[in-house]
């Protein structure tokens, strides 16, 4: 399989692993109606970002990130990029972590946390350390395998909904400035993995720009299935109170002749499957970053260190308050690493030559 193929189907696995979790909780609870137009802001915008996004990186085939922004000097590019790196890290963290918590609630509610957590950050490190070629042909082989599964949980919920909860239309005014939408702006970070894959990958190829532009095309409608199907089976006001809305909707279907009790089980197991893939490419960029700018040793050696750092966070983390804490205190990240850091290599870009056509 080509490059190109291989690089769209991950774009689309890493989106896959944060559009169904947390993201439903956080556009339900900015308002009771108007979730389409909080849905399409914020699709909107990862758009605009990710047209920067290409425009910079075309500009310097066969160099990553960290390499253009390198040409302002190493303490530029280590100040610049050091809040994305930390950004990396965290969502590393809590990713695993909150991830974890939730298949204690849903079928290991006897296991220790630190047990799960010791899988769930130990699969993901043996892609890492084999580097982005094998986490690209990890992420192709599960996407055929799993996404069917995830396909049918969607399929099997519309049994229960309820059109009328659509309405009404009318949106919240201020709802860009509500936590809620800010923190939600999580699931339309996984787009910043590209620009350290881009010494591998050439972005200048239209053809190439054309086939992610498509895939977030294709994301579109499961963004507003991850809102709407809680909000049409239980309402606006009930499925504000639940703290996992799109899991307690799944929890809804009964199918008798299924092969598991629960069809929230069949579909965690196969989400699971997504969240190992960009945990591994998040570790494998933290650990490349690090190696790049900072610590100069192995990147297999960073990516050990990286994942034991992770471990210990992950478990002095004592319970979910705290992961949801964590998660709004790294909102002034995430938002610097969306916006500033597309930006960034936009204007590195244009100012590379004059004359240079810009690309998107």
């Amino acid at each position: 399989m080509s490059k190109s193929w291989s690089i769209t189907i991950t774009f689309f696995a890493v989106h896959l692993s944060l559009i169904f979790f947390l993201y439903p909780e956080n556009m339900i609870e900015i308002a009771r109606f108007g979730q389409w137009a909080y849905i399409l802001t914020g699709f909107t915008l990862e758009l605009l970002f990710l047209r920067f996004y290409f425009s910079g990186l075309a500009a310097f085939p066969g160099e990553d990130l960290t390499e253009i922004v390198r040409r302002y000097g190493i303490w530029t590019a280590r100040i610049l990029l050091l809040p994305l790196v930390f950004y990396f890290f965290m969502s590393f963290v809590l990713l695993n972590r909150s991830h974890a918590e939730l298949v204690t609630v849903v079928f290991l509610p006897k296991t220790p946390i630190w047990a799960i957590l010791l899988i769930m950050l130990g699969i993901p490190l043996q892609a890492a350390i084999h580097g982005l070629k094998a986490i690209m042909r990890g992420s192709v082989i599960l996407m055929f395998v799993v996404l069917p599964f995830i396909l049918f949980s969607l399929v099997t919920c519309f049994q229960n909904t309820n059109l009328n909860f659509v309405f009404p239309l009318n949106i919240e005014p201020s709802f860009w400035r509500k936590e809620s939408f800010l923190t939600g702006m999580l699931a339309h970070s996984a787009f910043l993995f590209l620009g350290m894959t881009s010494s591998k990958i050439n972005f200048s190829s239209k053809r190439l720009r054309l086939m992610l532009y498509c895939t977030m095309g294709a994301l579109l409608p499961l963004y507003f299935l991850a809102n709407y199907i809680p909000l049409l089976i239980f309402g606006p006001a009930t499925a504000v109170r639940f703290p996992f809305p799109f899991l307690s909707a799944l929890d809804t279907v009964n199918l008798e002749w299924l092969f598991v009790d629960r069809i929230t089980m069949f579909y965690l197991v196969s989400t699971l499957s997504f969240i190992f893939i960009y945990s591994s490419i998040l570790q494998w960029m933290v650990a490349t970053m690090l190696a790049k700018l900072y610590v100069p040793i192995s990147t297999k050696v960073l990516c050990w260190a990286v994942t034991l750092l992770a471990y210990w966070v992950s478990v002095s983390i004592p319970d979910w308050e705290m992961i949801e804490q964590l998660i709004i205190l790294d909102t002034p990240l995430r938002l610097y690493s969306i916006g500033f850091i597309p930006l960034l290599i936009f204007v590195v870009g244009i100012t590379k030559g004059k004359g240079r056509r810009i690309q998107y």
